[in-house]
């Protein structure tokens, strides 16, 4: 069987935002650019992921009218994501997500720095390319 490394699958360009960054330009960003989550970096190492399912939290919680003007994406995210080494293959990548119950996935190097993001899309045309190389 033909591994599959991440680093083939992956989203290369990754937005990323600061621990600091206004949770009103997160909307837009997510909204403007119609992504399904964000890597929050420092130092270009990800400290944190805000996703859909992290808004709908923070739509809830506007629904019980609090005021969310001046706060930023550190009150929301997820701290400390579950990473994906960039040598890991297809299968090792989706045993951690399937285990963590996961959708996205900062890609990182031995340096602890972002170099991509697997996303559920990713994972599937990973899969699809797996499946395809076994029948050939």
């Amino acid at each position: 069987m033909h591994d599959i490394w991440v680093t083939e699958l992956m989203t290369r360009e990754v937005t990323t935002c600061k621990a600091e960054t206004l949770l009103t330009d997160v909307v837009k960003m997510l909204h403007n650019q119609k992504f399904s989550c964000l890597v929050v970096v420092k130092d270009e190492a990800p400290v944190g992921i805000i996703t859909e399912r992290d808004m709908v939290t923070i739509l809830a919680d506007m629904l019980a009218d609090v005021s969310w003007d001046s706060l930023s994406v550190a009150n929301f995210m997820s701290v400390d994501p579950i990473t994906i080494m960039e040598d890991h293959t297809l299968f090792e990548a989706v045993d951690i997500i399937r285990e963590e119950g996961i959708r996205h996935a900062p890609v990182i190097n031995r340096e602890n720095k972002l170099i991509g993001l697997l996303t559920q899309t990713d994972i599937i045309n990973g899969l699809y390319r797996a499946a395809v190389l076994e029948e050939a």
